[in-house]
Parts: structure tokens; sequence; C-alpha cells
């Protein structure tokens, strides 16, 4: 009863921001070739959508993006666009002479703009899609930040070049591999003012795995949203008070626990 009670309520909220969504979307688009250098970036993210892998796959997070499928003429086509932290199944590489871990065609064009990209096969839900290679994060879980300003570091130690600072709240890929240094995890962000930085490190501390940690974060997030005059985007005390009961019953850390308890 909770969990058909949850999905009214997420599918709820998932419609009163399609259009905050939307506009999300079309600035990572937009951002695609930048190389500008940013200090930090404080994000809500989209709400996090999984799907299982199977054996001929490797369990893998899309860091945004879109879904792509081949057309008769080897083209992409454009299918639509997809929230951080969607979990999908890279198929495995077969080819010997690739060392992409996944399967993956090179220099491909789309459609859209007739450009080329490197793109990555892939299952979700069942059907076949192909994913730009910036957007996918292969033999990944999906994780989220806990604390603004974490940084992430070129080498698994806080004396090393701290590369990037990422907001609570934004979601990332970490690989399955751990690095020697178990208080690392080795992770890869999509930045929407600068592209993918891939395989840096961040300190295990600051991020949680946990899939009712990221649910939690996110609800939090959504809650404690404004618009540019200052108040609450979910005015309705009602679906706030909804929002609230349902983190409130997740099964969260006890850190994740002292967070969203603040009001």
């Amino acid at each position: 009863m909770f969990y058909k009670k949850y999905l009214a309520a997420f599918c709820f909220v998932a419609v009163c921001f399609s259009a905050c969504s939307k506009s999300q979307v079309a600035d990572n688009n937009k951002s695609d070739n930048s190389e500008n250098e940013i200090e930090e970036i404080e994000e809500i993210p989209e709400m996090l959508v999984t799907v299982e892998s199977s054996s001929s796959t490797l369990d893998s997070v899309m860091l945004g993006g879109s879904l792509w499928t081949l057309n008769k003429d080897g083209y992409m086509d454009w299918l639509r666009d997809m929230p951080a932290g969607t979990r999908v199944g890279a198929y495995k590489n077969t080819d010997a002479n690739e060392s992409y871990p996944a399967e993956i065609r090179r220099d491909a064009l789309r459609t859209s703009d007739w450009s080329r990209r490197n793109f990555v096969h892939i299952v979700y839900d069942s059907n076949e899609y192909w994913v730009q290679e910036i957007f996918i994060a292969v033999d990944a879980k999906p994780a989220i930040v806990i604390e603004s300003g974490t940084p992430l570091f070129s080498e698994p130690s806080t004396e090393s070049k701290a590369e990037r600072w990422l907001g609570q709240g934004t979601l990332i890929a970490v690989s399955k591999k751990r690095p020697e240094n178990h208080s690392f995890l080795q992770a890869s962000a999509y930045v929407s003012d600068y592209g993918l930085v891939p395989n840096r490190f961040i300190e295990s501390s600051k991020v949680s795995t946990n899939a009712d940690d990221i649910t939690a974060m996110q609800l939090y997030a959504k809650l404690h949203q404004v618009n540019g005059e200052g108040f609450w985007v979910i005015q309705d005390m009602a679906v706030r008070g909804e929002l609230e009961d349902i983190i409130n019953r997740l099964s969260t850390s006890a850190k994740i626990k002292e967070k969203v308890s603040k009001k």
C-alpha cells in the first residue's frame, strides 16, 4: 500500500516539475561542446530511474543525455531526453581490438545536426537504444552528493589537485572498482557548463549509493526548491506533508536522516 502511495506522489511531483526538467535538460544539451571552467556546481537532480541489467550487459549509469535509435541508413535519430542517474545495461564489447568495455559505434552521424559522436549500445526498459559516450558511465552505479562544495580529486588523496566542486544533491556515477585507498570512490559527473568529468576521485563520506538515501535527498531538494522570488515551488501544504511523510518512511542512513530532518 505504501509503495502505491509513494508512486502516486512521485508521479505527481514529476508532472509538477516537467517544465523545469525540460529547461534543465535543454541547458545540458546546449553545453555539449563547452570547455568553460567552473568552480562549484549546485544542482537539483532529476528523479532516479532504474532498469535491470543482464549477464550480457554491464550495469551502467546515464549522466543525462538522450536515447537514440539507429536508422536503416546507419544514422542516429534522437528519441527522448533522459534524467541523470538513470540505470541502464550497456552491452559488453565483444571486439577484441576495442579497449572500451561496452559495445561502441564511433563517429556515428546524428540526424539532429549531422555532427559525429561516439555512441554506446544499451538496453533500457527491455528495449535497445544508443546513448552518447559522454553521457554514460559504464560498469558503475548511481550515487548522490550529500554535502555542498564536495571536491573531485585527480587522485584518491586530499593532497591531490581538486578539479571540480559539486553541490549537494548532484547525481553522479561511481565505479564498481574501488581504489586502494578505500576512503575514496572513483566517480564520473556531468557538469552542465563543462561536460563530462570522468574517472576522478571523491571522498566516500561525501556521497551515498543507498537507493533510499538518493530518493530522500531528491525529494528534500524538491521540497526546498524556490523560484526567483524566493517562494517555495511546492506551496500546497498537503503535497508537502505527503512528501515529508514519504521521506520519513524511507530506510535512510543516519547522516541523511539528520539532513532531511532540518527545516
